[in-house]
């Protein structure tokens, strides 16, 4: 049997268990299986010469002073410029409501297995109002970027968050497209997803930078696309790839 036979076997035994690497860690696990073996030469060397403070964005009066909105417009376009990514502080959003969230997610995760299997749906058809699986590129990451999707929403969600890295092509490379990730040191990592009032375009339009920041000494960068394309393109390469390099002119 091929390297590839075996590896497809390993992969349909795991998805077939439906538990995931958290059902691996509750059995007791020893050993990393060979699925998500990182080669070391593929991991970028760190730099510790850059400043390491992720940007904060605060808020605070960005609805009632114009003067105040402005100056967070100013910050998040240099956070997205330099980090492309933020956090953001002072948002309106209670406290209690982001913890019962992370708190509903843990809980939800923390049933028994064969509850689960019993009372949630374990589906890969995104038509479907609520989904609980694997990533949709679980048969063809490599090594396997293992991740759980918990999705009481419609199949807009999928491709909201592919379009989300879009923006960089959108900005003609002047926004970073970057996630990031600090892991706890103790304890599981939740990490929730959410899209606020994002209306998915058309797949038939045209994706590729705003005219409006195109010049004579700022060309394009990226040729244009539909959403379809890049769609299927980041299906088609995963969730650990950069599609967006596809698209440099």
């Amino acid at each position: 049997m091929s390297n590839s036979d075996d590896r497809m076997s390993e992969l349909k035994a795991f998805d077939k268990r439906k538990t995931g690497v958290k059902g691996l860690v509750d059995e007791g696990v020893t050993k990393i299986p060979t699925l998500f073996y990182h080669p070391p030469e593929k991991f970028p060397i760190a730099s510790y010469a850059e400043s390491t403070m992720i940007p904060v964005i605060d808020l605070e009066g960005v609805a009632k002073d114009p003067i105040t909105r402005q100056q967070v417009a100013s910050t998040i376009r240099e956070a997205c410029e330099t980090w492309g990514f933020f956090q953001v502080v002072n948002h309106g959003i209670p406290h209690t409501v982001l913890e019962d969230m992370k708190d509903g997610v843990r809980r939800f995760f923390e049933q028994d297995v064969e509850v689960k299997k019993d009372i949630y749906i374990y589906s890969r058809d995104n038509t479907k109002v609520f989904n609980y699986n694997n990533n949709f590129d679980l048969n063809n990451s490599s090594p396997l970027n293992e991740r759980y999707f918990f999705m009481p929403i419609s199949s807009s969600y999928s491709q909201s968050s592919i379009l989300a890295k879009s923006m960089q092509i959108l900005t003609n490379d002047r926004f970073k497209s970057a996630h990031r990730v600090l892991s706890n040191l103790i304890g599981p990592r939740i990490s929730v997803a959410c899209f606020f009032g994002y209306s998915v375009p058309p797949l038939s339009k045209l994706l590729g930078p705003i005219k409006e920041l195109l010049s004579e000494n700022n060309p394009p960068r990226f040729k244009e696309i539909t959403i379809a394309e890049y769609v299927a393109n980041f299906r088609a390469k995963g969730l650990g790839s950069n599609p967006i390099e596809d698209y440099r002119t």
